[in-house]
C-alpha cells in the first residue's frame, strides 16, 4: 500500500466530507466527518467577532454528556481531565462552551484542534469511575519523570505538509535513534484516523526539517490495550507504528529506554 496515496485519499475524504454551513451573520457551522461516542456527528461553530474569530461548540458537548449522565461541571476527576485536555490544546470554558479565539491565519489549525479536542472529551464518557482515579497522561508523565532509564523531551509539535501542526507528547532518544511518542487512554476509529493522518502528513516535513525518520510509538492504557481492535493493530502495523501497553514496563524500557 502506498503511503502517499493513502494520505491523499484521506485528505480528500476529510475535505469532501467536511461541510461549512452559513448561519446568521458571518457565522458558520463546521460539520466534520467524525462521530462521537453516541453516534452523533461532531460539529461546531465559527463566529467572526470583527478582529478575530471564535471557534465554539456552543455548549453542546457538555450538555450532551450531562444528558447521558456524565457530569463535567462538578469538582470531579472527570472535570480535572476535561481541564487538562482544554489546557493542553489552548482551549477554555466560557460557561459550558468550549471555545478558542483565532486569527484568520490560525483558523485552519484551530478547526483541526477543536475536532481533536471534542473527540478526546467524548472519550471521558467511556471511563468508569474506578478507571479515572488518576489521569492517564499524568500517570505516564510521572513515570517518565521518576525514571532514569529514558531520555525524554516533552510536548513537541511538528508542522505537516498541510501546514497544520500535529502534537506529540514526547520525543525520545533511544539507543541512538529519535522516537516520537503519543499517549492515548483508548483508541477508536476516529482517533486511529487522526493518528494515521498526522503521521503521514508530517512524514515529508520531518525528513526535511530534521534530516531523519523517527519511529512512532503509541503508549496506551491497560484498559485501552485490552479493548484495542485487531483491525486497528493491523492498520498501525502497516505503517510501522508501534503500540505499547503502559502496563508492560519491560517493553517500554526495551523499546524506548536510553
Amino acid at each position: 500500500m502506498n503511503g502517499q496515496q493513502l494520505k491523499e485519499e484521506y485528505v480528500n475524504y476529510v475535505r469532501e466530507n467536511t461541510h461549512f454551513n452559513l448561519l446568521a451573520g458571518e457565522s458558520y457551522e463546521v460539520v466534520t466527518p467524525y462521530t462521537n461516542t453516541y453516534g452523533d456527528g461532531i460539529s461546531f461553530t465559527i463566529k467572526y467577532e470583527g478582529s478575530h474569530y471564535i471557534v465554539t461548540d456552543d455548549g453542546f458537548t457538555i450538555w450532551e454528556l450531562q444528558l447521558n449522565g456524565i457530569n463535567l461541571t462538578n469538582k470531579t476527576k472527570r472535570q480535572q481531565l476535561l481541564n487538562s485536555i482544554l489546557n493542553y490544546n489552548g482551549f477554555e470554558l466560557s460557561g459550558n462552551e468550549i471555545i478558542k479565539k483565532a486569527k484568520r491565519t490560525t483558523l485552519g489549525q484551530t478547526i483541526h484542534d477543536m475536532t481533536q479536542v471534542l473527540l478526546n472529551i467524548y472519550d471521558l464518557s467511556a471511563l468508569h469511575p474506578q478507571n479515572i482515579q488518576s489521569h492517564f497522561l499524568e500517570d505516564v508523565k510521572m513515570y517518565f519523570d521518576k525514571s532514569t532509564e529514558y531520555n525524554v523531551f516533552p510536548d513537541l509539535s511538528i508542522t505537516g505538509r498541510s501546514k497544520l501542526e500535529h502534537k506529540f507528547n514526547y520525543l525520545m532518544m533511544s539507543k541512538g535513534k529519535y522516537k516520537l511518542v503519543q499517549v492515548h487512554n483508548k483508541i477508536n476509529k476516529e482517533k486511529m484516523d487522526f493518528i494515521l493522518a498526522s503521521w503521514l502528513d508530517t512524514t515529508e516535513n520531518r525528513a526535511k526539517t530534521y534530516s531523519r525518520q523517527e519511529d512512532l510509538y503509541i503508549i496506551i492504557s491497560p484498559e485501552g490495550y485490552k479493548d484495542l481492535k485487531e483491525e486497528y493493530k493491523a492498520a498501525f502495523k502497516q505503517y510501522d507504528i508501534n503500540i505499547i501497553n503502559f502496563e508492560n514496563k519491560r517493553k517500554l524500557v526495551s523499546k524506548l529506554g536510553a
